[in-house]
């Protein structure tokens, strides 16, 4: 795990070195366990998929 420091400790970045798969496969996990229902879990976990890939296409494209 990499610690980016920057001017203000609420600017602090943590990047995590893993695989897209590891990742949603972890999200999966912890969606699953915080939802009533597998249902819920599932879509607990795409959302929380798609806001993160959302968010950093707009900041690829922010960057751009």
């Amino acid at each position: 795990m990499e610690t980016r420091n920057t001017q203000n400790q609420q600017d602090e970045t943590v990047c995590i070195q893993t695989t897209i798969g590891d990742l949603i496969e972890a999200i999966t996990d912890i969606a699953l366990q915080a939802g009533k229902t597998e249902e819920e879990g599932y879509r607990l976990a795409s959302f929380t998929i798609e806001k993160l890939l959302r968010d950093k296409r707009r900041k690829d494209i922010m960057e751009a």
